[in-house]
């Protein structure tokens, strides 16, 4: 039987790795050439270890924009943001680098999986994009087990219409026996 799903049904983190795997195998999405360099953000050390770093961004980016329309470059940066550590002085938090963010958004908009609105801030996913995310959630959902207890459903209505029953006939005994 075939179910419908959408992003919200599949978990995060699968969702993510089959759309990063979906934009590489599809090849329209361009990286630049400095990625193998760059950080994500100032208050990290190191670029990421990942080769398939941009791809897994691009997907994230893409999974939220799906999620919260209307997000920008700005929010973006604060949801990848996080704790700069900074030695011996307190540490606080900093945003993610907004150039990468900016590079992965302008990507996602000439495949046509985000796009602006007139009259309103940040990305919003296109019509395009929502059946492309919808399909790969599809198909995830379908690889996934099925959780019993959606198949133990129907088994307790049977048990409580037969409880529902059993105790409607004990009352009226009850009631007879008394007078």
């Amino acid at each position: 039987m075939s179910r419908g799903a959408t992003v919200k049904d599949v978990p995060a983190e699968t969702f993510i790795n089959a759309l990063a795997a979906h934009f590489k195998e599809t090849a329209q999405m361009e990286i630049p050439d400095y990625a193998e360099y760059i950080k994500t953000a100032s208050f990290k050390e190191l670029a990421p270890y990942d080769p398939d770093w941009y791809y897994i961004r691009a997907a994230s980016i893409a999974r939220k924009v799906y999620l919260f329309g209307g997000i920008g470059i700005g929010g973006l940066a604060k949801v990848y943001g996080g704790h700069a550590r900074r030695g011996t002085r307190r540490g606080h938090f900093q945003r993610a680098s907004r150039g990468v963010l900016r590079h992965a958004l302008r990507q996602l908009g000439e495949m046509k999986l985000v796009a602006k609105k007139k009259g309103k801030k940040g990305r919003f996913i296109t019509s395009q994009g929502q059946k492309t995310l919808d399909v790969i959630a599809k198909q995830l959902v379908a690889k996934m087990p099925r959780a019993d207890f959606y198949d133990a459903m129907p088994e307790m209505k049977e048990e409580v219409e037969d409880i529902e029953g059993e105790g409607e006939g004990e009352a009226e005994g009850e009631g007879e026996a008394e007078a």
